[in-house]
């Protein structure tokens, strides 16, 4: 016997109430995101619930709400990178710095290099780091550092 169409209600009948958010309890990633499929394509959950509703191509599905497992569609919205990242930044959730498990720098080593009279190239050298990730450091990346 095959599986069960998804449905927009299929969906949201693997929830649990929690406040005004519909917590997903299905299977979840790494990063908390409820995961679902339509049609043998997985995605995350709420991106699910979101094309049942309207197109989503090319654009993001973001929460109103900071619940990563929340598939409310009151709570869902489409919007771009830019709105992703601001959203993030305004829930401070957003990882930047060493906090950043990418991060190659510390705070404490971009305030050394920044008041160094070394080269960029010599650090890159000490450091055992690309030229552009010291540029970097010094001029562009690193903001929160004074």
């Amino acid at each position: 016997m095959g599986r069960k169409a998804q449905t927009l209600d299929n969906l949201l009948q693997n929830t649990k109430p929690k406040e005004a958010c519909l917590i997903w309890q299905g299977c979840k990633d790494k990063d908390g995101y409820g995961l679902s499929s339509i049609k043998g394509i997985k995605m995350p959950a709420h991106r699910a619930v979101m094309s049942f509703l309207t197109d989503v191509s090319g654009q993001y599905v973001l929460h109103k709400c900071t619940n990563r497992d929340c598939i409310n569609p009151e709570h869902l919205y489409l919007g771009d990178q830019q709105q992703n990242v601001q959203d993030q930044i305004d829930a401070g959730t957003f990882v930047y710095g060493s906090k950043n498990g990418m991060a190659k720098l510390t705070e404490e080593l971009v305030q050394e290099i920044r008041t160094s009279p070394l080269s960029n190239m010599e650090w890159a050298v000490k450091l055992n780091l690309h030229y552009s990730t010291v540029w970097d450091a010094r001029n562009r990346k690193w903001k929160q550092v004074k």
